[in-house]
């Protein structure tokens, strides 16, 4: 699977199709998103490569998942796109009723294909704090010195709060 456009209702749509396929158990289908290369990472795991790693760690989310009884939601807060790449901003939280709560920035950079497809290059996770404003998107100010983001020369990136 993949996606004809990469505008805000196209990735609204590719948010709640995720979600269905979670919880319909279908790992392969997911991983359709991604590209035959895409990688996966996220706090606290070595990053992954490829479509038979992206399927296992799928299939491993959804049994944990349905043994926990939880409930996973994707909010898309903000996306853009400039060539051939884009990216899309999203709160993940999992909630196992009664017992636990935990919200995940998602950034997810697509990639379109030479057959005009918008699919999933990188995928990473990272956990917000717990508290009220987990899942709340917060832009504080445009950040380019070089010394707030020494890995990445010359950059003019968004810190996100």
């Amino acid at each position: 699977m993949s996606l004809a456009s990469f505008d805000q209702p196209e990735l609204e749509r590719f948010t709640r199709t995720f979600e269905e396929l979670f919880y319909a158990a279908d790992p392969v289908a997911m991983t359709s998103y991604y590209t035959g290369q895409a990688q996966l990472m996220g706090d606290g795991m070595t990053p992954i490569q490829g479509h038979d790693a992206i399927e296992l760690f799928w299939r491993t989310a959804i049994d944990r998942a349905i043994a926990a009884a939880a409930r996973r939601t994707i909010q898309l807060h903000e996306s853009h796109w400039s060539g051939e790449l884009g990216y899309a901003l999203c709160t993940v939280t999992v909630e196992i009723p009664g017992r636990a709560r935990r919200a995940s920035w998602d950034t997810t950079v697509w990639r379109r294909g030479a057959d005009g497809k918008w699919r999933i290059e990188v995928d990473i996770s990272c956990p917000l704090p717990p508290g009220p404003s987990a899942g709340k998107l917060s832009i504080v100010g445009r950040v380019t010195s070089q010394a707030a983001w020494p890995l990445f020369p010359k950059a003019d990136q968004a810190k996100v709060c």
